[in-house]
């Protein structure tokens, strides 16, 4: 599964991205959010723009987010 940063033209209700199936939300000083979600692959990354794109929300960037080891404790390896 990747995770992707999906920054929208302006600001986003904690509702409406709950409801976009959004894992995190951030709103931007310049107006615009950054949606986080995860895709389990290239169709479904597809699907989810596609339903941004039905709830009227304009698209200014897609890209991967940062990728986080979930085996990481913060310990010397």
């Amino acid at each position: 599964m990747e995770r992707y940063e999906i920054r929208v033209v302006g600001q986003v209700g904690v509702r409406r991205a709950h409801s976009l199936g959004c894992e995190e939300l951030r709103l931007l000083p310049d107006g615009g959010s950054l949606m986080v979600f995860t895709a389990v692959d290239q169709a479904a990354l597809y699907g989810l723009l596609t339903r941004l794109r039905d709830a009227g929300l304009g698209l200014e960037s897609v890209e991967r987010a940062p990728a986080t080891r979930p085996d990481a404790l913060g310990g010397a390896e």
